[in-house]
């Protein structure tokens, strides 16, 4: 028996030792490390801190795009009040996401409930335009509202109007982006242009207090912008990323800065060239910095295409577009993505006649 016993404490011992941390990185900085275990902030778990908590969703709804019946993409709100703000990609012309490259308009949208649903108020931007991120800066005492994209908005692109089968792919021949900005989120905004600052695909801003800006985009040549002021002058480099990225492709990333002052990026995973399976399971990535430059990689998810409902577990083809919606306080509350159902293929949404998507949130678990 005490043979037994001893042996069942070595294993005891052995099993602990392989998931025992020595610092907060090995919590991914999402916890502490305290006496060998990974003590998790309350919106992450896991024994490495690298899974976001949520609470179970309603079943078949959707902050915008879902009914009433329309193709949206992306978006993130911001609060004035009691009401929510949500800037989102909505194609036009009963046109699905395979026309994005030409049918794409930034709409503003409202609700009292921050998980929606939205009622569609008017058009922010017009065509082209594309991956719209609000954020607010407050450093003057006076909310602006920074409204970074990617397409010119200038109304220069020819539409499509569908009928189904009838939908064609197009992509737009200019994706590099441009600023908007406004005093309120409804609008009017108008088109800015500061010094310095370059094409950013898939724009994900952060304002310090001061109002101090850093601009991260999508992986490939200048992807990080920074300056003073939204004003310019901005400079550029290409960030810096090291750790272990797993299988895929990053892009949409979307960044903050923790309690703790640490930077922490979400970004969209999705199939290189040469793989291209018919259906792809990872959707997410998660890294971090402390300075906004230099980033840790992680292989693992932080979400899955797998959304728990009230009614059960419900799997998405695809969830991209990653945004976390914080309240005043820094605290995470809701995830925000773009979505589409259907059959099991991870780039539906991309084929013409079954490309239907829309704006989903889902709140964080306290």
């Amino acid at each position: 028996m005490a043979q037994h016993q001893l042996f069942l404490c070595v294993v005891a011992l052995v099993i602990a030792s392989a998931y025992a941390c020595n610092s907060n990185v090995d919590c991914n900085l999402n916890g502490v490390c305290t006496n060998g275990a990974c003590q998790c902030d309350y919106s992450w778990s896991g024994e490495n801190c690298t899974t976001l908590n949520f609470q179970p969703a309603t079943p078949f709804t959707g902050s915008y795009g879902y009914s009433p019946n329309v193709t949206a993409w992306g978006g993130l709100p911001v609060k004035v009040g009691n009401t929510y703000h949500l800037l989102v990609t909505e194609i036009i012309n009963h046109c699905g996401l395979c026309t994005w490259g030409s049918n794409s308009h930034v709409i503003h949208a409202t609700s009292n409930n921050l998980l929606g649903p939205y009622t569609y108020q008017n058009e922010a931007l017009p065509l082209w335009s594309h991956n719209p991120h609000i954020i607010v800066d407050n450093s003057t005492g006076t909310p602006v509202y920074l409204l970074f994209h990617i397409g010119t908005a200038d109304g220069g692109v020819t539409p499509q109007v569908c009928n189904g089968e009838d939908e064609r792919r197009v992509r737009s021949p200019d994706a590099s982006g441009v600023l908007h900005v406004a005093t309120d989120p409804a609008g009017p905004y108008t088109p800015q242009n500061p010094p310095g600052l370059g094409g950013c695909n898939n724009p994900a801003p952060y304002v310090f207090p001061n109002g101090t800006i850093l601009l991260v985009c999508s992986q490939g040549g200048t992807n990080v912008w920074y300056a003073d002021s939204w004003k310019g002058p901005w400079n550029g480099r290409s960030i810096n990323y090291s750790g272990d990225p797993g299988t895929g492709i990053w892009e949409d990333p979307f960044i903050w800065r923790d309690k703790r002052g640490v930077f922490k990026m979400l970004a969209h995973v999705y199939p290189q060239g040469g793989q291209m399976p018919h259906y792809w399971t990872r959707v997410s990535g998660f890294a971090y910095s402390y300075d906004g430059f230099d980033w840790v990689q992680q292989p693992w998810q932080p979400y899955t295409n797998v959304v728990q409902t009230t009614n059960g577990p419900y799997a998405y083809t695809t969830r991209e577009r990653p945004k976390i919606f914080f309240d005043t306080d820094g605290t995470p509350l809701a995830l925000f993505n773009g979505v589409a159902e259907g059959t099991n293929c991870w780039d539906c949404k991309l084929q013409c006649g079954v490309d239907w998507t829309f704006n989903l949130a889902v709140a964080i678990a306290p």
